[in-house]
């Protein structure tokens, strides 16, 4: 067998939970499940049922304690993940094909369920998006379970088990794998798959636990033991680090720490510039549970994102559910303005509910978002009724997604009107001024901003799909990701057309998409015109500190230098330079 390097090298993958941290690697296999198969008598079928519902039962009793000892832990909000989990344990189309195979085939129920999920892997794997991606480890999960219960293996390794804090490596991870887990036992998680929305990515974040992922054959390249430095700052993983390298890093988490305080330090100031200009820094959400106890401090919720709630859901919830979900959320914005979009789920987000995903060859720019709801007048106006309804608990605001044209907004705010028709007649409470605004994140709607703003009362820049269509650059696409430029000329124009055509129509214009949080590029956006940024809570404190440190009249500048640029180049290292002189003056 060959032996492990003992001198230092550095691997590569994708920061998704910030921290460092060190100490040795337990590598955690997921080694592949031995089907066994046979033929079985038609008398013994009734059997081979009753056999799979009692592994199915039994798997739904160990699902639900390790929701109620993770939500002990961390929260509903994220336990939460494991009722998508029950749900695709009792899934109906993958229990009929279980069935109708042990009818036709006369094989043994484990060999039957096994085809049946590997069938809906292999159809989710067609599907290009990182979202049914990091369904698939749901998938497995679950049957893995139910396999096990089957042949009456014992479950794998818990993370409870471990004797020493240790660097948990995996190709994959899954949520169970967060089961009895204890903080002071995981250092960090590195993993082969996964993605900034992973189900790990979001666990890691709340437990506070450096995570890495994206680290390619990262199971063949670090072996139990190993001494290993995980940088969740920059995705950086050092095996074996010398001791300069651990006395770098030491230094490096200590800047980071006294910087962090310092950014949050200025999280109750005023939001304005050196020569008086008013902004504001609001959160994105996914549900109340992201809400921070110091509500009062942040200028509210700049995105609520309804679609991650339906997910989870697994089905389109009742208005009643719904209004109660968007009640919270509102409630706990203590009176500062809430913005709740819309349905964005499509073709490419969940197949249990877009039943036409497999019909479509390219989901990014299919039918979803405004265009099913559109289409689907009823569900899109439940959901209406419940954010109308919560509307009068609060200042809520309506984002539609997705829109390509001012017909699409007209259509919408056609049925926003027949909902309050229809809670006036009921004699529900409810904002009739409510505010509605569209998402501009399609090119189209971006070159005729000045025809949809006149049918808007607000506008909200979505930069993440606005440049992955503006460039046609698929971001998951390992291929051409590196051609993903938000510094490119034609990005940085359109931006500012954007912003000067909502300004030219007196309404306000927020960006929400990644670009709002980064502080290299937050004072040139503050330049174009842009006063509302929303973003990560975690990422308020960075933002609000810089823009602080400026005044209107530099970012305006910076914005003519950085527009008269014609190389994506220049424009990076002019914001950087901008970043690094304003960070250095007092």
């Amino acid at each position: 067998m060959e032996e492990a390097p003992t001198s230092e090298f550095d691997l590569k993958g994708l920061a998704v939970a910030k921290g460092i941290a060190h100490g040795e690697a337990f590598v955690m296999l997921n080694l592949d499940l031995k089907i066994p198969v046979y033929e079985i008598k038609p008398a013994d079928k009734a059997g081979e049922r009753e056999r799979l519902q009692n592994a199915i039962m039994k798997a739904r009793e160990d699902i639900l304690k390790v929701k109620e000892e993770l939500s002990e832990r961390v929260g509903e909000a994220e336990a939460a993940i494991f009722d998508a989990h029950l749900l695709a344990l009792e899934d109906v189309a993958i229990l009929k094909e279980t069935f109708d195979m042990l009818e036709r085939e006369n094989f043994n129920v484990e060999y039957c369920y096994n085809c049946a999920i590997e069938k809906f892997i292999g159809a989710f794997e067609k599907i290009d998006d990182s979202f049914i991606r990091e369904r698939i480890s749901d998938l497995k999960d679950v049957s893995r379970r139910v396999i096990d219960n089957l042949l009456g293996r014992c479950s794998s390794l818990r993370i409870g088990a471990l004797s020493d804090p240790l660097v948990l490596v995996s190709s994959d991870f899954s949520p169970s794998d967060f089961a009895l887990v204890d903080k002071s036992k995981i250092l960090a998680i590195i993993t082969e798959k996964g993605s900034q929305t992973s189900h790990t990515a979001i666990l890691s974040r709340s437990l506070g636990i450096p995570c890495i992922v994206g680290v390619e054959n990262v199971a063949d390249k670090i072996s139990t033991g190993m001494f290993v430095l995980v940088d969740g700052y920059n995705g950086n993983i050092i095996v074996n680090p010398t001791e300069n390298t651990m006395r770098h890093y030491t230094e490096l988490e200590s800047v980071h720490r006294e910087a962090q305080k310092l950014f949050d330090s200025a999280i109750p100031l005023p939001s304005e510039t050196l020569d008086g200009a008013k902004f504001d820094v609001s959160i994105n959400i996914s549900g109340a549970a992201d809400m921070p106890s110091d509500m009062e401090n942040y200028a509210g919720v700049g995105l609520f994102r309804t679609e991650n709630f339906f997910l989870d859901f697994g089905s389109f919830p009742d208005e009643e559910t719904q209004y109660k979900v968007y009640a919270d959320v509102v409630r706990s914005a203590k009176g500062k303005p809430v913005v709740i979009r819309t349905l964005d789920l499509g073709g490419d987000k969940n197949l249990s509910l877009m039943k036409m995903v497999s019909k479509e060859e390219n989901p990014f720019m299919g039918y979803r978002a405004i265009r099913f709801c559109l289409d689907h007048k009823e569900t899109f106006k439940t959901q209406l009724r419940a954010i109308l309804r919560a509307s009068a608990l609060g200042v809520v605001k309506i984002l539609l997604p997705m829109i390509c044209s001012i017909r699409e907004v007209e259509r919408a705010r056609l049925i926003i009107e027949e909902a309050k028709e229809e809670l006036s007649a009921e004699g529900a409470a409810f904002d009739r001024d409510v505010k509605i605004g569209s998402m501009i994140e399609v090119p189209s709607a971006a070159v005729t901003i000045d025809i949809i703003a006149k049918a808007c009362d607000f506008i909200s820049i979505g930069t993440n799909d606005l440049i992955q269509y503006m460039l046609a650059v698929d971001r998951v696409n390992d291929m051409v990701a590196h051609l993903y430029e938000p510094t490119h000329p034609a990005v940085i124009r359109i931006l500012n057309h954007v912003v000067g055509a909502a300004r030219e129509a007196n309404i306000p214009v927020c960006v929400c998409g990644e670009l709002a949080a980064d502080p290299t590029f937050c004072s040139l956006l503050l330049g174009m015109g842009v006063t509302e940024f929303s973003m990560s809570a975690t990422s308020v404190g960075e933002i609000k500190y810089l823009l602080r440190k400026i005044t209107l009249q530099q970012a305006k500048k910076l914005r003519d230098e950085v527009l008269s640029l014609t190389r994506s180049r220049h424009v990076i290292s002019r914001l950087r330079s901008f970043h690094y002189e304003i960070m250095q003056s007092q």
